[in-house]
């Protein structure tokens, strides 16, 4: 049931004026505290701010940002991670004073892989890729901009915050990365996740090494070196050796990468098996193509393999090879390969010494149209030499050179001067040899001719200078055999050959004893060919020349032909029979004698000093004999030929009459006689004949003179 309307009452009307005065006082309250905390709020947004970032650094979530409204905090930042996210919204949700918090931050993109270049070119860097956060950013800038050489850094407004970063300090991988780039004139540092490679030039050695050294070693923050590919500096000549001494191989110079270092020893362990390889290469830029280079390094260390010591040596496109050969088939071996070096290289020095020989023999040899040489030359040098000279002493002959390299002979330049000089006495032969052993030349052969004869006789008195020779030379070999002597009142010509300088020495004797004082022209030359007992017949030739004038002597093989004119009748038959009797057995002798005519009869005063220029010299015999000598036979015969001339003169035969011994007195008779009766043979009448005595200064010794006396009656003998 309803109570009705309720009543006012006194008591009513109190308590809501209190009410309502309970309502202001609230409303002034809040207003109160309403503008006190507004008052008080920039202070305590303040305090939350200061007191969040510290947390956030102590958590190491530094990346991001808080501010308040009040006490509502505003997270802000770019978040690697949602992990990091729910953390720090934890840790400013557990702040003192903090009412709620309101996440505004962002999740960076993800990238994989997390790339990051640096390129230098020159004074200019360019950088590129992604970074992990603005702070690294910041620090990334900084030291590149502090990189020495550096003027112009290009690429940092284009760098990118991304996730994906690898664990650890990303810019300190990068500084570090940048700090080796700064040792390159031109190069690239490249970070990807968690891989750094290097690439560039460096400008010397030693900053090769030391960037080599440092980025082979443990990488900052737990990276791996992914690629060095700095390359060496570059080297000109780019050269490479390898020098063997018995089973130590040492190997020099530059290889152009360390998979090339590899490639090479691992040829030298190939090539000498045995040998201890010491490894004293380094890096360097300049080679030709690698695998050509390769090639020739392995063809280096096969050759270097066949010599005991020895040493390869590339350099650029050109090779050389040093050593010793110990046999000939590996000396021949080297040669070989020497002309057939590999694909872009050369071999312009082979400096490989031929095996060692003793005795160190050279021969040479003309036969007929060819020239032959043999036995050991010293160098390719000399062998060059002598193969130009055979050329310019035997043009158009055939040559065959069977010589071979070797050591262990003279000295290059006495060998070349002793194997030229005997090139040249060889030229001059027919048939020859020349034997140059050491330094002993021998020569034997027949010359070309008189001229060359002389030549080689000239030349093997003076060698070259230190060299002994001993010389079997033979003049030109003459079929027929001539010499010829041709006799008139000019005086002598000698014309033809002769055997050699014995018979040469001979025959101008024998004209000095025949003919004393007459000129004589010799144009003689020596020749070979001459048949046994040539000098006996020309001998015999010679003193029946005495009896002619004029005459002439030719002798052609073995047979002598004589001819001139004789001064009386039986002059002539005197002459055929001494001939005959003088000759060798072998020779067979022709003569064409004439009597000389008798000329005009002359008066007493013109034959007397013709007469005794005659007799001014002694009647000559055969040693203690009365039997006239050849030069006494024709001074008789001339004699008597001016006494036919000189009809009204008396010939005297004076014979020595001092007091000699009893044998010379006879002596002396009987050269008395013998002269009379020679004179009659001559065709002087036996009454123009008288022998005298005459009285000599000294002991008899068998003298008889002979005289031509004007108008004079002869005398009883």
């Amino acid at each position: 049931m309803n109570a009705g309307p309720r009543k006012k009452t006194a008591s009513g009307a109190p308590a809501r004026r209190w009410n309502r005065l309970a309502l202001c006082l609230g409303v002034l309250c809040a207003a109160f505290i309403a503008a006190l905390a507004v008052a008080q709020r920039p202070a305590i947004e303040a305090q939350l701010a200061s007191s969040a970032g510290r947390a956030l650094e102590l958590t190491g979530e530094g990346w991001a940002g808080a501010y308040f409204v009040g006490r509502d905090a505003f997270v802000t930042g770019e978040a690697l991670a949602e992990e990091a996210r729910t953390k720090v919204r934890g840790v400013l949700a557990n702040l003192p004073g903090v009412r709620r918090v309101v996440d505004r931050t962002t999740l960076l993109p993800e990238r994989h892989p997390f790339t990051f270049s640096a390129v230098r070119d020159g004074r200019t860097l360019q950088l590129s890729g992604y970074v992990p956060s603005g702070a690294a950013l910041e620090r990334i800038t900084a030291a590149a901009q502090a990189m020495p050489g550096i003027t112009s850094v290009k690429g940092i407004d284009q760098l990118v915050r991304a996730r994906g970063a690898p664990p650890g300090d990303f810019a300190a991988v990068v500084a570090f990365g940048l700090d080796q780039l700064s040792l390159l004139p031109t190069g690239r540092v490249i970070l990807s996740d968690d891989a750094l490679a290097i690439e560039g030039r460096s400008p010397d050695l030693s900053t090769y090494e030391a960037l080599s050294a440092t980025l082979h070693e443990p990488l900052p923050q737990g990276f791996r070196l992914a690629r060095f590919a700095v390359r060496p500096p570059v080297v000109a000549p780019f050269m490479w050796s390898a020098l063997r001494e018995g089973n130590d191989v040492r190997a020099l110079g530059y290889v152009p990468s360390q998979e090339a270092r590899r490639s090479v020893l691992a040829a030298l362990r190939a090539a000498v098996p045995q040998a201890r390889i010491m490894d004293e290469m380094r890096l360097g830029d300049g080679a030709p193509s690698a695998e050509l280079w390769l090639k020739a390094v392995t063809f280096g260390a096969m050759q270097l393999a066949l010599l005991p010591k020895g040493r390869v040596v590339l350099s650029d496109t050109t090779m050389m090879l040093e050593g010793a050969a110990p046999t000939f088939e590996i000396f021949d071996a080297l040669q070989a390969a020497r002309r057939a070096p590999p694909e872009g290289f050369s071999v312009t020095r082979f400096a490989v010494e031929p095996p060692a020989v003793s005795p160190f023999v050279w021969r040479a040899e003309r036969r007929a149209e060819q020239v032959r040489l043999s036995g050991f030359v010293i160098s390719e040098e000399a062998r060059r030499g002598l193969s130009d000279a055979v050329r310019s002493l035997f043009p158009g002959v055939q040559v065959a050179d069977e010589t071979r390299l070797a050591s262990g002979g003279p000295s290059p330049e006495r060998f070349a001067a002793a194997a030229q000089f005997a090139l040249t006495q060889l030229s001059r032969m027919r048939l020859g040899e020349a034997v140059l052993d050491g330094a002993r030349l021998s020569l034997d052969g027949e010359a070309l001719d008189a001229e060359a004869f002389a030549g080689l006789a000239k030349a093997a008195g003076a060698p070259p200078a230190g060299v002994d020779i001993k010389a079997a030379l033979r003049p030109p070999f003459i079929s027929p055999f001539v010499f010829a002597v041709r006799r008139d009142g000019q005086g002598a010509t000698l014309s033809g050959f002769l055997p050699d300088t014995a018979a040469q020495e001979t025959v101008a004797g024998l004209l000095e004893e025949l003919f004393p004082g007459e000129k004589v022209q010799d144009v003689v030359a020596l020749g070979g060919g001459a048949p046994s007992g040539f000098i006996e017949a020309v001998k015999a030739g010679l003193v029946q020349m005495v009896r002619l004038d004029p005459a002439e002597l030719r002798l052609t093989g073995t047979e002598l032909r004589l001819s001139g004119d004789a001064l009386h009748a039986a002059a002539g038959q005197q002459i055929d029979a001494a001939l005959a009797a003088a000759l060798p057995q072998a020779f067979s002798a022709l003569t064409q004698i004439v009597p000389a005519q008798p000329g005009a009869p002359l008066s007493d005063v013109e034959c007397l000093p013709l007469a005794d220029r005659l007799t001014a010299r002694s009647l000559t015999f055969e040693r203690d004999t009365s039997r006239l000598d050849i030069r006494g036979a024709a001074m008789l015969d001339r004699l008597a030929h001016l006494a036919q001339r000189c009809p009204d003169a008396t010939l005297e035969v004076a014979l020595e009459t001092s007091s000699g011994s009893g044998a010379s007195a006879s002596l002396a008779h009987a050269r008395a006689l013998e002269i009379a009766a020679y004179l009659t043979q001559a065709g002087i009448l036996a009454a123009r004949i008288a022998i005298v005595p005459f009285e000599a200064g000294a002991p008899g010794d068998g003298s008889v003179a002979v005289q031509l006396r004007a108008g004079q009656a002869p005398r009883e003998n």
